[in-house]
């Protein structure tokens, strides 16, 4: 039970909320409080202090979790090794990732990983691109993946996966006129993300956000404003043609050097990657090495 509540405790320490805690582990919120509460009692101190957003860590809880955080992490990783070894896989796997590639990217991706390794629970957060690196570089997150020009935090391992190019996205009825170098204002009524995502801040440095229409959060409300002819969209050439028929939508490429991007994965440079981290990384790359070589975004 004394271990249950230490892992019970790590999971409050990094989410910063009973709540998401509770949520987290599967159980109700008042078990889990009790839980803390026995913690606590074992050990003769509070460990938390609550704020106006949850709760963190005190000085007695800060000292807990450094001495037992890196103990716990080398258990779970030899545990990891020893069923990697015996042909099986087991463990949880927590991911960032930006919207735009949640739409195309790691669907897919998932799919095949949990088709290797049943046994993995995924646990999946949908952010922009500053929360993915955030979360990566708090240890809330696992694994991150995001756009390499959205990285400029020390401490994070990188690895490149593919190299991303933009395209134009309109309804089939009303063409577009395509961004060119030259000098002339690009004026298309252009729905985009809001300022604080990697894509739009892209455009922005092309000079290509001059009349924006609209701001989305996701890449499913933008394909459909399109749809609605309210205007045209940029968005990654991987976006897949169904989709895009599905809505008599069309994309056209766009010639310009500085709409590309890598796509990376991010860890924390601090703690040693599990096996389950290295499994789904060497699955990224070999997709990506596919996509590279100008064949379907896809592992064989």
């Amino acid at each position: 039970m004394l271990d249950e509540r230490l892992r019970y405790f790590l999971v409050i320490a990094e989410t910063g909320s009973l709540s998401k805690a509770a949520e987290a582990i599967g159980i109700s919120q008042s078990g889990l409080s009790r839980q803390l509460r026995q913690l606590e009692d074992e050990i003769g101190r509070p460990l938390f202090m609550r704020t106006g957003r949850g709760v963190e860590l005190n000085d007695i809880g800060t000292r807990l979790d450094r001495a037992i955080r890196p103990a716990f992490g080398t258990i779970d990783h030899t545990l990891e090794l020893l069923r990697l070894e015996a042909g099986t896989m087991h463990g949880s796997l927590r991911i960032a990732m930006v919207h735009t590639l949640s739409h195309y990217f790691l669907p897919r991706l998932l799919a095949q990983f949990h088709d290797r390794h049943p046994g993995v629970n995924t646990y999946l957060l949908g952010r922009g691109s500053p929360d993915v690196v955030d979360l990566v570089s708090s240890g809330k997150a696992d694994l991150g993946f995001v756009y390499d020009v959205a990285v400029a935090v020390d401490g994070l391992t990188i690895d490149h996966l593919f190299e991303e190019h933009m395209c134009l996205v309109h309804h089939q009825d009303t063409p577009a006129e395509l961004p060119s170098d030259d000098s002339r204002p690009w004026d298309e009524p252009l729905i985009t993300f809001p300022k604080y995502y990697a894509l739009r801040q892209m455009l922005h440095r092309a000079k290509l956000d001059r009349n924006v229409v609209a701001e989305v959060e996701t890449v499913d409300t933008m394909l459909r404003l399109v749809s609605c002819k309210l205007g045209v969209c940029v968005l990654p050439d991987l976006i897949p043609d169904a989709e895009l028929l599905s809505m008599q939508l069309r994309r056209q490429p766009i010639p310009l050097p500085d709409l590309r991007r890598w796509v990376v994965c991010i860890s924390s440079r601090g703690s040693t990657r599990s096996p389950v981290c290295e499994s789904l990384i060497d699955l990224a790359k070999r997709s990506g090495a596919g996509r590279a070589s100008g064949g379907a975004l896809g592992i064989a």
